[in-house]
Formats: C-alpha cells, sequence, structure tokens
C-alpha cells in the first residue's frame, strides 16, 4: 500500500505561494516549487491543475510565467486545499474481499464504510476551520520557536 503525497505536497506548494505573496514575490516557477517540495516538476504541474480547476492559483505562461495564488491567504481554507487535490478519494477504504462467514465478515464492510465517511467528515470539518494564512502565521511560530 502507498501512503498518498498529494495533500501535503500541495499544501506545501500552497504555503510557499502564500509566503510569496506575503513577500511581494508575484510568483513562483514549477520548477522552484518542486526544488522546494524536493519532487519532479511535472508531479508539481499535475498538482497544480485542480488547484487551478478549484480557482486556487493562478498560471501564467512565457518565459516570465509561474503560479500564483488567486485569491489572498486568508480566504483560502486547507479544506479547499484537500478537496481539491483528493477529489473522492476517501482517506480509508475497506477491505471487500473477505468471505461472510460470520457476524464480523458479513457486517464489517459497511461498518468500516460508515467509520471511513465519519472520520473523512472530520478531517474536512477541522481542515475547514484553518486558512492558509493560519497555517503561515503557525509556520511564523514555528520558526521564531526554532531559532
Amino acid at each position: 500500500m502507498m501512503i498518498d503525497v498529494r495533500f501535503p505536497t500541495a499544501l506545501q506548494m500552497m504555503l510557499s505561494l502564500a509566503l510569496a505573496q506575503a513577500e511581494g514575490v508575484e510568483r513562483l516557477s514549477s520548477a522552484e516549487l518542486a526544488e522546494g517540495v524536493d519532487s519532479n516538476p511535472t508531479f508539481v504541474r499535475r498538482l497544480l491543475v485542480p488547484l487551478m480547476q478549484a480557482g486556487l492559483v493562478r498560471s501564467t505562461m512565457g518565459r516570465d510565467g509561474g503560479v500564483s495564488l488567486s485569491v489572498d491567504a486568508a480566504a483560502i481554507t486547507l479544506g479547499e486545499i484537500y478537496k481539491a487535490t483528493m477529489g473522492d478519494k476517501k482517506l480509508w477504504t475497506g477491505r471487500s474481499d473477505i468471505p461472510h462467514r460470520c457476524l464480523v465478515s458479513c457486517n464489517v464492510e459497511r461498518f468500516f464504510g460508515d467509520l471511513a465517511d465519519e472520520v473523512d467528515e472530520s478531517v474536512l470539518r477541522l481542515l475547514s476551520k484553518r486558512t492558509l494564512a493560519d497555517a503561515l502565521l503557525e509556520l511564523r511560530t514555528l520558526d521564531a520557536e526554532r531559532v
């Protein structure tokens, strides 16, 4: 089983764009974002597509092109980033290949599905309470404590 890194990578990219916005940098290239997340520029560009479709970032083509936030970081919730990058993918998925032999095996798939739905709703509710600007401020606080 592979761990899905789309959301944490997209969040790190969005935080980099929020920092750039706060520091007056107009845009970052996909190569700069890829370097920041220690990933391939192609993967970064693939992650940018749903973020653009959700209206969270905009892209400018050309020699001086790049990516920037579409709106202020205070107007973007972490929930929006999560929904854009993860779509309808569940955080957890149950096994459906279990032979039905007893009380547990006959009902665990539905039970786990309901539990997974509750977890997804809780995650989205929590992420929707925090903005990108809040997260950037938290990073600044952590950085100040580090020194």
